[in-house]
């Protein structure tokens, strides 16, 4: 029985770091592929890449590829992830004219990101809204962002219910700002001046509960 159980053992142990190795070698190819994709995009544009190409730039196989996901999916990826590390750092606001300003800047790395490659941001904006279950990330963001913006806004003295309404409406103001670039019918600039009024609309509104 002592035997049995020791086999079983080592037996689980292997299988254990076979397991391990195998979902390792998995995540980096797919930060190899999702990398490969973001420098192919830059260069040669969203139309301008293929899958084949991705591949070759990745050293791997189509298959490969494909099993991260197509040039949308990847697209999505590479734009989650240089979102994801644009977010800023909770705010150490204490007043409301700062929860003013953190919130009406909050979005500024996000703004210079979208504008920095039209047709990727256009690209990627069709993705979206076709509803993929890879724009789950999408809903992260959001969560993210709007326990860091109510933070803010608590931090300033405002009821925590008022400001959580508050954040979600800053992250739809962002979302509609964003679509308005990318459709072309404002620039960065009329894109952060629309989310500052907004930020100031809220900070009033959240406040009036004191």
């Amino acid at each position: 029985m002592r035997r049995c159980n020791r086999a079983d053992y080592v037996l689980n142990v292997f299988s254990e770091r076979v397991q391990t190795t195998r979902a390792e070698r998995k995540r980096r190819t797919t930060t190899r592929i999702v990398e490969a994709a973001g420098r192919l995009f830059q260069e040669r544009g969203f139309q301008g890449t293929t899958v084949r190409q991705i591949a070759a730039e990745a050293d791997v196989s189509v298959g490969a590829v494909m099993a991260v996901g197509d040039k949308e999916s990847l697209l999505g990826l590479v734009y989650d992830q240089a979102i994801a590390a644009r977010v800023p750092a909770p705010p150490a606001a204490e007043s409301a004219a700062s929860a003013v300003d953190y919130l009406a800047h909050y979005f500024d790395p996000f703004l210079d990101l979208f504008t920095e490659n039209d047709e990727l941001a256009r690209s990627y904006f069709r993705a979206l809204t076709r509803g993929r279950p890879e724009n789950a990330a999408l809903g992260g963001l959001r969560t993210l962002t709007e326990d860091n913006l109510t933070a803010a806004m608590v931090r300033a003295g405002m009821p925590a219910s008022r400001a959580r309404h508050g954040a979600q409406v800053m992250f739809t103001s962002y979302l509609g700002e964003l679509m308005l670039l990318a459709a072309r019918s404002t620039d960065r600039q009329q894109a952060a001046a629309g989310i500052r009024r907004t930020a100031e609309f809220v900070t009033v509104c959240a406040g009036e509960g004191r």
